[in-house]
């Protein structure tokens, strides 16, 4: 980390200090017009040099954040965002990094930001959408999300608006939305498990059954997606031979918690309430 910290300070510097422009003289003719376009060139010149500052900012506050330095690549996002001009695209990616970091506040007045300056902006108002339900404002950020996800027809766009959907109790919409999220990334596992956790919650047995069946079989599943696909079937009242057979790399003391786990939740009446016990506001 100490070797990130020397070069985000010698970048910051360089990105600081730009370039002086030479004085252009100006000729005895048509000197004003040769002054206006090389003041609209310069002007030009510096719009793409900021652009590259605020890229070359974001790069690097990727790279730390990926090794752990969550608190320099904010600051390196917020720098990104100064030296863009408050651009929407960089305040989006400041109020992802806000998301990942846990801090729901300033990332909902990052997005908003992106908004002001570019109310069309989808991926502003998904990421808003997202902040708004993490903050509780459940109506308010499902209104935003169901706006954004068609627009978007992603697999992240329709996964989000799925979970929401879950925690206001939707769960035919959420597996609606789940489904539309499998069209364009019939590879993604975390939509995948949603999907069969949703079918659990709305009581389709079979069909969740069938999922967590299927994505347990995928070599692309990983611990976190066999530890759900365990409160899945335990959702549905399955035997513990067949949850075992889900997640067989999991300890007697993990499966037996897990099953604790999904008791308690089918014991639960309010969809809110078994919504949050699975944890879904972090989805």
């Amino acid at each position: 980390m100490r070797v990130h910290t020397i070069f985000v300070l010698v970048l910051l510097s360089v990105l600081a200090s730009g370039c002086a422009n030479l004085p252009v003289p100006e000729a005895a003719n048509g000197g004003s017009n040769k002054a206006d376009q090389a003041g609209d060139a310069d002007k030009s010149d510096g719009q793409v040099a900021d652009v590259n500052k605020s890229e070359s900012l974001v790069r690097l506050a990727d790279d730390i954040e990926a090794h752990g330095g969550n608190d320099t690549a904010l600051k390196l996002y917020q720098q990104a965002v100064a030296v863009s001009g408050n651009a929407p695209d960089a305040n989006v990616r400041l109020g992802d990094a806000y998301m990942r970091a846990d801090q729901i506040k300033p990332a909902i007045e990052a997005y908003r930001a992106a908004l002001i300056k570019e109310p069309s902006d989808d991926n502003a108002l998904l990421g808003l959408g997202a902040a708004l339900v993490r903050r509780g404002l459940l109506d308010e950020g499902l209104a935003d999300l169901a706006k954004a996800a068609p627009s978007l027809n992603t697999g992240m766009a329709y996964n989000r608006l799925g979970v929401a959907q879950i925690m206001a109790g939707h769960f035919a919409d959420a597996q609606d939305s789940f489904e539309k999220g499998r069209a364009v990334a019939p590879d993604d596992l975390d939509i995948a498990t949603n999907l069969a956790l949703a079918a659990a919650l709305a009581g389709d047995a079979d069909k969740a059954a069938t999922l967590a069946h299927e994505i347990a079989q995928s070599p692309a599943a990983e611990e976190r997606h066999r530890r759900d696909l365990v409160v899945v079937l335990g959702l549905i009242g399955r035997s513990g031979d067949e949850m075992r057979a889900v997640a067989p790399e999991l300890s007697q003391h993990e499966f037996a918690a897990l099953l604790k786990h999904a008791e308690a939740i089918r014991g639960m009446k309010d969809p809110k309430t078994r919504a949050k016990a699975l944890g879904m506001m972090r989805r």
